[in-house]
């Protein structure tokens, strides 16, 4: 039986809305620590985006190094495998992987190549004791991946071909029937992106092209924990990265009895001890109703706050100061409004000609653009304030 944590997508060293997140980061890697000691694990796969950065600061590196030896110490007999995410600096993470192993750490930060610029499989090839093999691929862009056959293949074939050829190659050595586990950073089609930066999926590859002859795909790099197949799985992130990734968050734990056997897989829930609230929570209200329920949050729990308004046109006048002040005496973090607009924006762009523009004032141009945006023309203020700053302009353009 094969057991391990499946974890990505730490982020750590996130500075959010201004605000340094290293005490909550600090406190999930302490209940990663406890999950460790409990469960006592083969192996603890970290599949990416460990850092927020290429570039953490000092301060965030050195939590780091201080988690993944007290996680080390937590469980001696465990293997910790970490791979690169499109977060993270794959040449900083080499630089110190060779350091890493004296602590049982295998870290790949880029996909390694031998000298004549072929794929190097055997690097990213880990036994884990006699328990299992792992084929670890960090994050590349598919133009990235290098040959692995004698015969060239074009760019856009050679990620799914160096999958199977990894996997083709740790299999071929497994004459005992271990449990092959695969791990990777990237998007798989057809996953539930709901609150995620829909740019992680510009890259995304059907899951067939992940290849054949793994038990388990331990995947990173989308926040949304989720399974593709039986198979095929995102653990999902820790912690939330954003006001939109409402859903629960935590770490896998998965057993795999020999090759061929379906995992078992079971989440062990990742407590935030500063939250991420959107306040209302069900569906914006009017500025001074979502104000009012502001008001009403308990006093004590620390969280991050983002304000979920309905707004005609425009927020009232000093909304930002009045929502911090609201807060002045919580323990709450204010960060953002959310505007949701009562009229449907149009969102399309009247097209004219070149000749046609210059025959047109600057002001009939304006609000043009303004009802295409919003569906509505400007009101008199508006209008003025217009023709306020173009009249400052043409006056500077005179000096």
């Amino acid at each position: 039986m094969f057991k391990f944590i499946h974890t990505s997508d730490w982020h750590l060293g996130q500075i959010f809305y201004g605000y340094d997140r290293s005490e909550e980061q600090e406190d999930f890697l302490h209940q990663l620590v406890g999950i460790v000691r409990k469960h006592q694990p083969d192996a603890l796969l970290v599949s990416g985006d460990i850092f927020h950065t290429p570039a953490p600061s000092n301060a965030t590196v050195s939590l780091y190094v201080k988690a993944m030896l007290e996680i080390h110490k937590a469980c001696p007999t465990m293997s910790i495998i970490v791979i690169a995410g499109n977060h993270d600096s794959a040449s900083r993470l080499d630089s110190d992987s060779p350091l890493w192993r004296l602590a049982g750490v295998s870290v790949l930060g880029g996909i390694a190549r031998k000298e004549n610029g072929m794929a190097d499989l055997e690097r990213h090839t880990i036994n884990v004791g006699d328990k299992a093999i792992v084929a670890a691929v960090p994050f590349a862009y598919p133009s990235s991946f290098p040959q692995t056959g004698e015969e060239p293949l074009p760019t856009d074939q050679r990620q799914q071909a160096y999958f199977q050829a990894l996997l083709d190659h740790a299999n071929s050595a497994n004459d005992e029937g271990l449990p092959v586990v695969l791990m990777a950073h990237l998007g798989v089609k057809g996953c539930d992106i709901t609150g995620h930066d829909t740019i992680a999926m510009m890259e995304a590859v059907g899951v067939g092209a992940l290849g054949e002859g793994y038990d388990y795909a331990a995947l990173g790099h989308i926040h949304r924990p989720q399974n593709l197949t039986s198979r095929v799985r995102y653990c999902g992130t820790p912690l939330a990265v954003s006001f939109d990734e409402q859903c629960e968050h935590s770490v896998s734990i998965v057993e795999i009895d020999h090759h061929g056997a379906e995992p078992v897989v079971q989440t062990k829930r990742i407590k935030n001890i500063k939250p991420l609230h959107t306040v209302p929570a069900d569906e914006p209200k009017e500025f001074e109703e979502a104000l009012k329920q502001l008001a009403s949050l308990d006093a004590t729990e620390p969280a991050y706050i983002r304000l979920n308004v309905l707004v005609e046109q425009y927020l009232p006048t000093a909304a930002q100061e009045r929502t911090a002040m609201a807060l002045a005496d919580k323990a709450c973090r204010f960060c953002d409004i959310k505007k949701t607009l009562t009229t449907t924006p149009l969102q399309q762009t009247t097209q004219m000609t070149l000749e046609e523009f210059h025959h047109k004032e600057p002001f009939d141009i304006a609000n043009q653009y303004f009802k295409d945006m919003l569906g509505i023309e400007m009101n008199e203020q508006q209008q003025e304030m217009f023709n306020h700053v173009y009249r400052l302009v043409k006056e500077g353009g005179r000096q």
